[in-house]
């Protein structure tokens, strides 16, 4: 019996150690799960400008050209993010930092309604951090709770572009190209619905705390454009209005994204296409408000 006991207590003893060792190379080499630990523990920051949303606003807002450009901005923003996360995140951040003049909602219907999912649903990452649980990372260590993040670990230690990689003001960087070879379809109309309760509740924080909120739709491939026009007004689910800046109009799209040079990924941009998309951003929304 104490051969059993013994074996199974170093069973556990084993079990621990390879994930705290796993936890330890996520938080030192996986650019986004450390960026999540550095903003939960954000205190007195004085940033004048937040960018919100998931992947699509990590990889397209630059938030260093805007800084270049005189407004201190962070990228808030969180690959897999659905906005009830996103509103945590923010009412974190506003208890404990200083409150910014704007933020800027990079809405992503060019992927679908994923963003704005009529149920939410949780992002393991930052509910690590900013909901932090004993139990729950007894029931669900990181090897169990972040075992996709391996594939990220993988390609960071075989492809050289991954590793060149960076995370600059909470930007996800990177040089490498994947051109966007779809094609437009003028026939295909996509709805957007907007009703979902917590875009409302993410404009009304704001409102009570004079923040100016700039909701943006994020350029998409050809295929996932529309023919919607720039500037537009939706209804929300509490039944007020607001406006919606859409890049992803085909048209505008083409005259800011180089389809051959800008991408990173179907729908994601790179450096470059980032760069490229906050500038407009700056000259034709912000610099007009």
């Amino acid at each position: 019996m104490s051969k059993f006991i013994t074996r199974c207590l170093l069973f556990i003893v084993l079990l621990i150690i390879f994930n705290l060792a796993y936890f330890f190379l996520l938080l030192n080499f996986s650019p986004g799960f450390n960026k999540i630990y550095t903003v939960s523990k954000f205190e007195n920051k004085n940033y004048e400008l937040l960018i919100l949303g998931n992947s699509m606003a990590l990889d397209g807002v630059d938030a260093s050209y805007l800084s270049e450009n005189d407004i201190k901005a962070y990228n808030l923003a969180v690959a897999g993010n659905h906005i009830s996360t996103t509103v945590m995140m923010l009412e974190k951040y506003l208890k404990k930092n200083k409150t910014p003049k704007t933020v800027v909602v990079g809405l992503s219907s060019a992927v679908g309604q994923s963003y704005l999912n009529e149920v939410p649903y949780n992002n393991p990452e930052v509910d690590f951090f900013y909901k932090p649980s004993f139990w729950n990372s007894i029931t669900n260590p990181p090897l169990l709770n972040f075992q996709w993040l391996a594939i990220d670990m993988l390609k960071i230690v075989i492809s050289k572009e991954h590793r060149n990689a960076t995370m600059v003001e909470g930007q996800w960087r990177t040089k490498k190209v994947i051109p966007d070879n779809s094609v437009f379809n003028s026939s295909k109309k996509k709805s957007i619905d907007y009703t979902n309760p917590y875009l409302s509740k993410l404009i009304m924080i704001c409102n009570d705390k004079n923040i100016n909120v700039v909701l943006v739709e994020m350029i998409g491939s050809n295929a996932s454009r529309n023919n919607f026009p720039f500037i537009y007004n939706v209804k929300l689910a509490d039944k007020s209005k607001t406006k919606i800046y859409n890049l992803n109009n085909y048209k505008i799209g083409n005259t800011i994204i180089n389809s051959k040079t800008d991408w990173l990924s179907s729908d994601h941009l790179n450096v470059h296409g980032a760069r490229k998309q906050t500038a407009f951003i700056y000259n034709e929304i912000l610099k007009k408000q």
